[in-house]
């Protein structure tokens, strides 16, 4: 079997080469895909099958009579559109296909269930006044103007939002790497987060691999989005772009009231300002309201409390501070299952268990989705049933 020689159509191999971007895509390996197409040699099945691993296409692809047809249309919300240009990475398309199969599946199991469409989606999509907008999203959760009183960081906020939209039936993912491999890490300058819209399982994907502010701010930024109705391919860097969208600039307002409101930001502004320079003022407000200094800057930038050159330098510093924790967080360790179990919605994983269990899911079909076998599933339900 291992001598088998396979024949792969050179419209396929080009389609490959088209379709990894460039610095994803080692010479050797191009060499080698040219050579299969020119008819210099012809592959065995071991050797697609290896290439296949070492450039992440799957390996059905490379038989297939005419090139595969992949679509994202999640691509097409990009908030930043230039970066439209060169083909998605291997490991974002795997994240998104992932987080689509997941919903897709989730929506079935919900609506063989009985359960209703979910009233919020796109409740707000007639709304123009971002405090109006950020009333609703704040009845709908539960949470008072002032939620960030019962939060210890930035960290415990995200926690506290991720837990109302599990709530109320809203999906969250979150990871830094494809599945478990560690060797795959989600790049911020391709995507802070998406939202894929359903009225029945809306799903949120956040990338990990961002700063604990941006997290926070990432969410909430979604959770506009589907108030609104709209999907949404988040990659704005940093949230110092200001030629986004309408719609763009509606969820950032949005968002930045929830986590900031400014009635109450504008009286501490004026309160603390009397005693403290600017930069001190915004680093104490950060922590006030438990989110990320930028967030406070620009609050400060848009209320003329400071100018666009002041913004600019507490944007550079908080990039400084986020990249000096990076490098001390490069460690691994940590508890595997606990690791996992955050990165997975806790409904989700649940509803995945009980259509076992009902013998609705096949197990083969379940761990196709999450990538676990049968004992290490029962593991994660164990520390996920531990932390509900």
């Amino acid at each position: 079997m291992a001598g088998i020689r396979v024949k792969v159509e050179p419209a396929t191999i080009n389609w490959v080469i088209e379709n990894i971007p460039p610095d994803e895509m080692p010479s050797d390996i191009l060499s080698t895909l040219e050579g299969w197409r020119e008819g210099l040699v012809q592959p065995t099945l071991n050797q697609v099958k290896t290439l296949s691993r070492k450039i992440h296409i799957p390996f059905g692809y490379f038989f297939l009579s005419s090139p595969p047809k992949e679509e994202l249309p999640i691509l097409e919300y990009r908030t930043i559109g230039s970066a439209a240009v060169k083909p998605p990475s291997r490991n974002l398309v795997d994240i998104i296909k992932s987080a689509e199969h997941m919903q897709d599946w989730m929506r079935d199991y919900l609506i063989d269930a009985g359960s209703d469409v979910l009233h919020f989606v796109g409740a707000g999509k007639n709304i123009c006044s971002a405090l109006e907008l950020a009333e609703l999203i704040r009845k709908d959760l539960g949470l008072a103007t002032e939620w960030y009183t019962d939060s210890k960081d930035a960290v415990d906020s995200f926690k506290i939002i991720r837990k109302r939209l599990e709530n109320v039936g809203v999906l969250v993912f979150i990871n830094g790497v494809v599945g478990a491999n560690t060797q795959r890490k989600l790049d911020i300058d391709v995507f802070r987060a998406f939202t894929l819209i359903d009225e029945y399982a809306p799903l949120i994907f956040i990338n990990r691999n961002d700063s604990d502010g941006a997290r926070l701010f990432s969410l909430l930024h979604e959770v506009v989005h589907i108030w609104l109705g709209i999907a949404s391919f988040y990659n704005e860097k940093d949230g110092t772009v200001t030629n986004t969208s309408d719609i763009e600039r509606l969820c950032n307002a949005v968002t930045a009231e929830i986590l900031v409101p400014n009635r109450i930001f504008k009286e501490k502004w004026e309160l603390y300002s009397q005693h403290f320079p600017e930069k001190s003022v915004v680093k104490k407000l950060a922590d006030m309201f438990k989110c990320g200094i930028i967030v406070i800057a620009r609050r400060a930038k848009d209320n003329n409390y400071i100018n666009k050159s002041q913004y600019q330098e507490i944007v550079d510093m908080a990039i400084d501070i986020y990249n000096k924790q990076k490098e001390k967080r490069k460690s691994g360790g940590g508890n595997f299952y606990r690791t996992a179990a955050s990165r997975y919605d806790s409904r989700f994983l649940l509803a995945l268990d009980n259509s076992i269990k009902e013998r609705k899911t096949q197990y083969p079909d379940a761990y196709r989705l999450i990538g676990f076998n049968r004992t290490s599933f029962s593991h994660l339900l164990e520390t996920v049933r531990g932390g509900v």
